[in-house]
């Protein structure tokens, strides 16, 4: 069971995957919920910023809870397919970083004002998310 959670060394076929993946949604809207609740009772919503939001030590530790759960998840998944998540994480992550900085200083290449990534990344993440999703798995990890 810990191997599960921690994900040090597990695989997790397709149809796993899948289910982790709407569970982990569900677990996060209701930690939004509750963490949204809890910051709108305590501070006047009438004044409230996004930069007051991210000051609160709850949302802060949500969005780390995700960052980790879904590296976790994306690993494991990694690992069945027979990819190395060492070099696939770092490397995706990486792609998004450039992405990003891309976006913010051509914002002619975002895909809109308000957005921080381009097409490219759109679709590097779109054909990752399918690889994830639909790449079958390896019999043996070797």
């Amino acid at each position: 069971m810990l191997d599960l959670v921690f994900g040090l060394n597990t695989r997790l076929g397709r149809l796993q995957f899948f289910l982790a993946t709407l569970v982990l949604a569900v677990v996060m809207t209701a930690i939004c919920f509750v963490v949204a609740m809890s910051v709108l009772r305590n501070v006047n919503s009438a004044n409230i910023r996004p930069d007051d939001l991210l000051k609160n030590g709850g949302i802060i530790a949500a969005m780390a809870f995700f960052a980790i759960a879904t590296i976790e998840l994306y690993s494991m998944r990694f690992r069945d397919i027979g990819w190395d998540p060492a070099c696939v994480v770092p490397a995706w992550i990486a792609l998004m970083i450039v992405d990003y900085v891309v976006a913010m200083k051509f914002p002619a290449y975002a895909l809109g004002q308000e957005h921080t990534g381009t097409v490219v990344g759109s679709i590097a993440n779109l054909v990752l998310t399918l690889a994830l999703l639909f790449w079958p798995g390896r019999e043996r990890y070797t």
